[in-house]
């Protein structure tokens, strides 16, 4: 149970990556986008960047032993 509870921020991090790169694709499409819309844009293109490179880095730190 410690594990699940351990592990739920990575699982949450895992699970948004397809969903940024769904909002992203959305905001992609709009053509004349409002300030609002911009914004959104790129919270989901950094959204997608920030969540690939923690699943990366968590995956790594797992697998080389160096996870506690």
């Amino acid at each position: 149970m410690k594990n699940i509870i351990y592990n739920m921020p990575h699982i949450g991090d895992i699970l948004a990556i397809p969903f940024f790169i769904l909002l992203f694709y959305y905001f992609y499409k709009i053509k004349n986008k409002t300030v609002i819309e911009y914004i959104l844009y790129m919270f989901s293109f950094f959204g997608v960047l920030l969540d690939v490179i923690f699943t990366y880095l968590y995956f790594t730190k797992k697998y080389s032993g160096k996870a506690q």
